[in-house]
């Protein structure tokens, strides 16, 4: 645990985003190892089935995450005032109101798993296979809540190293589980698309119970019977309040990428295994955005709930500029070597072939955007600190669906350019977007919210 409340602030937004960044590294890793197993064993069409259930399966966790994302904010907020009987509070309330919600939205997507499928134009294909894979992961969707609960309050708390562990923990079990549910071994049959799924399962399960074990020795907040479990209105009020548009956020980013696979789906599989490939890349290339946006989050709600606004805008000052190195990293690298970072996906084929030319015209657009993302992430860390979440949602709305979904159809379109009219205006969108986030940072009311009425004007 870590108090960011003093010291120096440039080493606290690199220390403290370096585990961050491999943690987040590691949840990304199993998902890439998914796709290389099902993409290695089981050939394009797998991937293609993969795919075209990754935003619905980006999707429906969504509220849970927005959640998560507020029970942060409040536990750095607590923690920054040194309020350990708000934070007591806060860790009842937050968890049992989401550990229900979760199971909601698990029957929900069980229920209408044919279509939220049929919404996003899977090809006749591959449907039975994506099928398959969505459904086992929609019915396991509380493990992966309770491994990001147990993160998230973690990083609330100025601790993340602990959630490396056990994130390295989640990606070993990954590591050993998916290849041998696709496989089979022994008495195990060979299960295909739904063995990835099943591995994955498992994976949270084994990490879930040995996570918490682990906790228990090294952390007195995680023990639940240390809690204090009186109904707090105020705080539930609070994490809806600060989760729901956040969650809403979350939703509408997915909705958009729901609607741009739609959209990439038009063209055939060929295009839709390049997009998963490139969206399982991008995932990884973010990594680096999404950490040092979420350090700046706690960092800077341990600094709002100890009124230090000054060390605030300064987190945000150094969070852009180390964000800014990294994106024009992974800009070079991805304008470089597009072919041989999609090559790890796929068996050689003629196939294959075509796939990685989709590939390598998609980062001659796509790799411009993450210099974008360095700006937008840090900024929305800040805000979100602050929860201001509303404005969050609104600034995703209009770069999603006012800019983004409109430019896409209508540069993709007849007599347009196709699939890489759809990756010019994921750039577009993106670069309008800096714009509005820095706008909306500068003239907006969010240093003067307050949380749980406990701050003082």
């Amino acid at each position: 645990m870590q108090d960011f409340t003093e010291g120096n602030i440039a080493r606290q937004v690199i220390d403290f985003t370096l585990p961050i960044m491999l943690g987040n590294v590691l949840m990304s890793v199993y998902g890439i190892i998914n796709m290389i197993w099902v993409g290695r064993l089981l050939g394009h069409e797998a991937v293609a089935a993969v795919a075209a259930s990754l935003p619905i399966i980006l999707l429906m966790p969504a509220f849970l995450i927005g959640l998560g994302m507020a029970t942060n904010v409040l536990i750095a907020q607590a923690f920054g005032r040194k309020d350990m009987v708000l934070l007591k509070k806060i860790l009842s309330n937050s968890f049992f109101s989401s550990i229900l919600f979760c199971l909601l939205i698990s029957i929900i997507a069980l229920l209408f798993r044919h279509q939220l499928l049929a919404w996003v134009q899977a090809p006749k294909e591959i449907e039975s296979m994506a099928l398959s894979y969505l459904t086992i992961i929609m019915a396991t969707l509380v493990f992966q809540f309770f491994i990001n609960w147990m993160n998230g309050m973690l990083r609330g708390l100025g601790d993340a190293r602990t959630v490396v562990k056990i994130l390295i923990m989640l990606t070993l079990f990954n590591v050993v589980f998916v290849p041998l549910f696709i496989s089979g071994i022994g008495p195990l049959p060979p299960l295909g698309v739904a063995g990835a799924a099943w591995g994955t399962a498992l994976a949270a399960v084994a990490t879930c119970i040995i996570g918490y074990i682990y906790l228990l020795r090294f952390n007195p907040y995680i023990n639940m019977r240390n809690w204090d479990y009186s109904i707090d209105w105020r705080i539930i009020r609070e994490v809806f309040v600060i989760g729901v548009p956040a969650s809403l956020q979350m939703i509408v980013v997915s909705l958009a990428g729901v609607i741009i696979i739609a959209l990439v789906n038009r063209y055939g599989t060929v295009v839709t295994a390049a997009f998963g490939i490139g969206m399982q890349i991008d995932m990884l290339a973010t990594i680096p955005f999404i950490s040092i946006g979420m350090a700046a989050t706690t960092i800077a709600g341990q600094n709002l709930g100890a009124q230090k606004l000054d060390r605030v805008f300064l987190t945000l000052r150094i969070s852009i500029y180390f964000g800014l190195v990294i994106g024009l990293i992974c800009t070079a690298i991805l304008l470089l070597f597009p072919h041989y970072i999609g090559a790890i996906f796929l068996k050689e084929s003629a196939e294959s072939t075509k796939v990685l030319n989709i590939v390598r015209e998609y980062y001659h657009w796509i790799a411009f955007i993450f210099p974008c993302f360095a700006v937008i992430f840090a900024i929305q860390g800040v805000l979100r600190s602050a929860g201001d979440t509303m404005a969050l949602l609104a600034l995703s709305f209009i770069a999603m669906f006012v800019l983004r979904i409109p430019l896409a159809y209508a540069l993709a379109g007849p007599g347009g350019f196709k699939q890489d009219g759809i990756w010019m205006a994921m750039l577009m969108s993106s670069a309008f977007a800096v714009g509005l986030n820095w706008l909306y940072f500068k003239k907006g009311p969010w240093t003067k919210k307050r949380l749980l009425g406990k701050q003082k004007s």
